[in-house]
């Protein structure tokens, strides 16, 4: 059972400085995943061993702030010019449980930006919509991982925080459901 990105997906990036929080809305997040042996999708029967892959990718131009300078500043450190996506690769999910009337999922993949790859952990919360799954959670990541120096700014007197969250509410359906 192949699902696609379908609907509104949701993503935004969060960061700070020693000046003030910044953020950048992402306007474009496409993907798949792929399930196995699998036929009807319920929490009952959906385990770990189900998850045969999962890819996301964001086009860097698609991420924006409300100012145009911290815009075109993300995708300078981005080097969206020669690595023009963000992806997210699914290595394997590693436990599901029950929490609340949704999944937890626990999982680990690759995240590359910037053309460098980064490992991560991570707990997502998944609930079971008409057809699909739709995933939520937010991940902790620092930019030097992704051997980004964190950016200064008016000679060194404003610098940003290496550490910077992603938030993140994507949907995954069936073509025509």
């Amino acid at each position: 059972m192949t699902l696609n990105t379908q609907g509104a997906q949701e993503m935004h990036i969060y960061g700070d400085s020693n000046i003030k929080k910044w953020d950048a809305a992402v306007n474009q997040v496409s993907g798949s995943l792929t399930l196995q042996n699998i036929e009807n999708l319920t929490a009952e029967n959906l385990t770990a061993e189900n998850f045969q892959s999962l890819s996301l990718t964001v086009p860097v131009e698609q991420i924006e702030s409300e100012s145009g300078g911290l815009t075109s500043n993300i995708h300078k450190y981005l080097k969206g010019d020669d690595y023009p996506n963000i992806t997210f690769q699914l290595n394997n999910v590693t436990d599901i449980t029950e929490q609340n009337g949704s999944l937890l999922i626990t999982a680990s993949g690759v995240v590359n930006a910037a053309g460098s790859d980064n490992p991560v952990e991570m707990q997502v919360t998944a609930d079971l919509t008409d057809g699909g799954i739709q995933f939520s959670g937010a991940q902790e990541l620092l930019m030097t991982n992704f051997n980004i120096d964190p950016p200064t700014a008016v000679f060194g007197t404003i610098r940003s925080k290496d550490e910077f969250r992603v938030e993140f509410n994507v949907n995954f359906g069936q073509e025509g459901v």
